[in-house]
């Protein structure tokens, strides 16, 4: 097996297969093109475009128009809880620096948050509130890392990895023909350093599990802690007993669509909508320590408490 790691995303990825080094090195070309698609920030990129001209009609890719039909499925779904306009909410934080909005910005800025005003096609993007922005950062990473799997296997690839700082998925079990084991990473408490260690691993041969928590970006001010999943109702950090949630599925994507919702429901109510979807299973833990789990866990995946 080769592996092949580059910084991107703001984070650090990592592909493994047993393709040859240089194919493994000339995916970071697509992944480089999938930043200049889904990049809120980048002025270069696609989506920079659609929010710019906001209250438009804008031609897009057909994976920009997938993913945005994709994750207005999931706000759906959700029942707003995943909001992929939150892009205006999400500028007024900073939680490098540790910025806190003012109550008059957050509030005037969720005026203009709601996941019905977009609009989307196979190759067209229209965001009816000019005041809009749209956010995929919560779901691009999932469909990137199925994206590159699916680069990864026409290139001959049989047995692949792919991490996005966390998001992970993989085809086609390991070469000696055992399935792929995926730690599950042990949430800290919010007002400590993140621990990288893992409380669980989880097999599989293809399919991904994708970890959301709220100990990935937080700070502290005036002795309250601040994390980075806000809710979509206040704009704040979501105020729930869930402090990660792990999502295992045939496809990233999902994993990621869900993931963030299910730390919003809660844990009685995540745990319910979770084993009501049958493309997903999930692991919770909550802010008390207790694991809980779909039914699927350890009877379609071997699941292991470390």
């Amino acid at each position: 097996m080769e592996t092949f790691q580059f910084p991107l995303y703001n984070t650090y990825n990592l592909i493994q297969s047993d393709l040859p080094a240089d194919a493994l090195a000339s995916s970071l070309d697509l992944a480089k093109r999938y930043e200049l698609l889904f990049s809120r920030t980048d002025p270069a990129s696609e989506l920079f475009r659609v929010n710019a001209q906001a209250g438009s009609t804008v031609a897009v890719s057909p994976q920009l128009a997938e993913l945005t039909s994709s994750a207005l499925g999931y706000c759906g779904e959700s029942g707003g809880l995943f909001d992929i306009t939150m892009g205006a909410a999400v500028r007024l934080w900073d939680f490098n620096a540790g910025t806190v909005p003012d109550p008059e910005s957050l509030a005037s800025v969720l005026r203009h948050v709601d996941y019905r005003t977009v609009t989307c096609s196979d190759a067209t993007i229209r965001l009816e509130d000019p005041e809009a922005s749209i956010d995929l950062g919560g779901i691009a990473k999932g469909y990137i890392a199925d994206g590159l799997l699916d680069w990864l296997e026409r290139a001959g690839g049989r047995h692949s990895l792919v991490n996005l700082g966390g998001n992970v998925a993989v085809r086609g079990g390991k070469e000696d023909g055992s399935p792929w084991r995926i730690g599950l990473r042990k949430p800290a408490a919010s007002s400590e350093s993140p621990s990288q260690d893992s409380f669980a691993v989880i097999e599989i041969d293809s399919g991904s599990v994708v970890t959301s928590g709220v100990y990935e970006r937080a700070f502290e001010r005036d002795g309250r802690v601040y994390h980075h999943i806000l809710d979509p109702r206040d704009g704040m950090p979501a105020r729930t007993d869930v402090v990660s949630a792990s999502v295992v599925s045939e496809r990233s994507l999902d994993g990621d669509g869900y993931s963030t919702a299910l730390i919003l429901m809660g844990a009685d109510r995540a745990l319910q909508f979770a084993e009501a979807h049958p493309r997903i299973e999930a692991v919770l833990v909550t802010n008390e320590g207790d694991v809980l789990a779909t039914s699927g866990v350890g009877r379609d995946y071997a699941f292991r408490m470390l």
